[in-house]
């Protein structure tokens, strides 16, 4: 295709020597032209995430279908669960209390509005990230509240969740994010894959989307339930034949496989409800990091086709480090699942030139698209997108 633009570029400049009818207005007029087209066939998906606080009103839904129709996005990663709470219609998941005194399903109207624009919505699932508040849920039947035996930890005991609050209210920082679910307790994933069953039965989807689909940090996944079902998971299922040694798995295996287990789960689950739709990952742009920290091995899941698109979420300023992610990608996985790398590229923390030249920088390195967090920072700053859109063409 390069050679076919440049090609496109010299008989433009042949034709303006030959004839001399083309003004200097003109010809840079066709350069411009021809910058976008290569732009558009550069990016077959480009997405943006749109925080569940733009999703409240019908009015709200309605800006956000414009912004990306003018501004030449394809796909919007909508937050439909942001923290344990819905904001869709579950007989499930307590409804988010942004949306106590309505009614209103956003999910159901977005995806009736965006039927008649050319946008595709992506239900974005927010998997184990479960309260960031020192407050506790207004909801009596909020997850947290009903099973704090589900909660993760980073010490072998259950979490005291009113204890953790007090400690949080006077230091925020002290249980890092907040509360996650244990992705290694087998009623979490029971309950999460009821949660996607019940959306997949209700509403038809372009896409799911799934966040936070990793550990809290380096030396969580502690939960005592899970604790025990790792040393039967190494010493033997009763009725199985033990395991020889060298075949045991560390722990850290075992963290890994509780949350592929649950991916390889929900794939078979949404493709057998849904074929057509999408299965994505916002996931840790090192590789390496990615596996060892957070347990997100995400070269696996696209090779074993458990999602369709990886998202790492490249959002660093520096582009030094942007640049060594992308290579480390190229290094560890074949080239044709690059095209199903969907690069994470952040506004909130750069001007639109830094974000643009790691636009710049994924189409340069063939990946299949990027994806702009968030459209907050548009919304705030409108003249930002309009410095951004020449990237996205």
């Amino acid at each position: 295709m390069k050679q076919k633009n440049n090609r496109l570029a010299s008989d433009c400049i042949l034709v303006n020597r030959k004839r001399n009818t083309l003004g200097r207005a003109t010809f840079v007029a066709l350069l411009f032209l021809l910058k976008a087209e290569i732009g558009a066939q550069t990016f077959g998906v480009r997405a943006l995430w749109v925080v569940r606080d733009h999703i409240l009103t019908e009015e709200k839904i309605d800006h956000v279908l414009n912004f990306a129709e003018d501004n030449n996005y394809n796909h919007l990663f909508v937050q439909i669960r942001g923290r344990g709470d819905a904001y869709y219609t579950s007989r499930l998941v307590p409804r988010s209390h942004l949306l106590k005194e309505t009614d209103f399903d956003p999910l159901a109207y977005i995806l009736k509005k965006a039927k008649r624009t050319q946008i595709k919505i992506h239900a974005w699932f927010n998997v184990y990230y479960l309260w960031s508040s020192p407050q506790r849920p207004f909801q009596h039947d909020h997850v947290l509240l009903r099973h704090p035996e589900w909660i993760d930890s980073k010490d072998p005991d259950q979490m005291n969740v009113g204890q953790m609050m007090d400690k949080m209210r006077k230091d925020r920082k002290i249980n890092g994010e907040g509360f996650y679910l244990a992705p290694t307790h087998p009623e979490v994933d029971a309950h999460l894959q009821n949660i996607i069953t019940e959306l997949l039965q209700n509403y038809r989807l372009d896409g799911i989307h799934f966040d936070y689909i990793r550990y809290h940090d380096l030396g969580w996944g502690m939960n005592p339930t899970g604790l025990k079902f790792f040393l039967n998971y190494t010493s033997g299922m009763p009725g199985l034949p033990s395991l020889k040694v060298q075949e045991k798995p560390s722990f850290a295996d075992f963290k890994r496989a509780s949350i592929t287990g649950f991916l390889s789960k929900a794939s078979m689950r949404i493709k057998a409800y849904q074929p057509k739709c999408i299965i994505s990952a916002a996931v840790k742009p090192n590789l390496y990091n990615a596996r060892n920290t957070f347990g997100q091995e995400w070269d696996v899941w696209l090779a074993s086709g458990y999602i369709d698109w990886a998202v790492p979420m490249n959002y660093t300023i520096n582009k030094s480090i942007f640049d060594q992610n992308l290579q480390i990608m190229k290094d560890n996985l074949p080239q044709k699942y690059l095209n199903r790398i969907i690069m994470g590229i952040g506004t909130y923390n750069q001007n639109a030139r830094s974000a643009g030249k790691k636009i710049y920088q994924t189409g340069k390195n063939d990946f299949g698209g990027i994806s702009i967090f968030s459209y907050t920072v548009f919304k705030d700053e409108p003249s930002y997108a309009k410095q951004l859109i020449n990237y996205l063409k």
